[in-house]
C-alpha cells in the first residue's frame, strides 16, 4: 500500500479495501489519469482500464524498461514502459 512514482510525474497509489478489493489511483501516462478497482491475485493486482484487463505486479526498475527507474528495487509495473518505484 502507498504511493509509487514514475518519470514525468506519473504515479500509482495503492489502497487496500475489503474482500480482496484494492483501490488504485493512477496517472499512467501524461494523458491518462483515473481510479480503478483492482482484485488481489497471485500475480499481482488485476484491474480494468478502458477495454484492457491489466495486472499491476512487483518488478525492479530494470524490468520496467524505463531508464529513469533503472537500478531501483522496490517497484511495480503494468507493462514494459509503465512502471513506478519507491526510493
Amino acid at each position: 500500500a502507498g504511493k509509487w512514482t514514475g518519470p514525468e510525474g506519473l504515479y500509482v497509489i495503492v489502497t487496500p479495501g475489503t474482500e480482496g478489493k484494492i483501490a488504485l489511483e493512477m496517472q499512467s501516462d501524461l494523458d491518462t489519469k483515473g481510479s480503478y478497482e483492482g482484485t488481489a491475485t497471485a500475480d499481482g493486482i488485476n484491474f480494468k482500464r478502458g477495454d484492457e484487463t491489466l495486472t499491476l505486479k512487483k518488478a525492479t526498475g530494470d524490468e520496467t524498461g524505463l531508464k529513469y527507474l533503472a537500478g531501483k528495487k522496490n517497484c511495480l509495473m503494468v507493462k514494459s514502459g509503465e512502471g513506478f518505484c519507491r526510493d
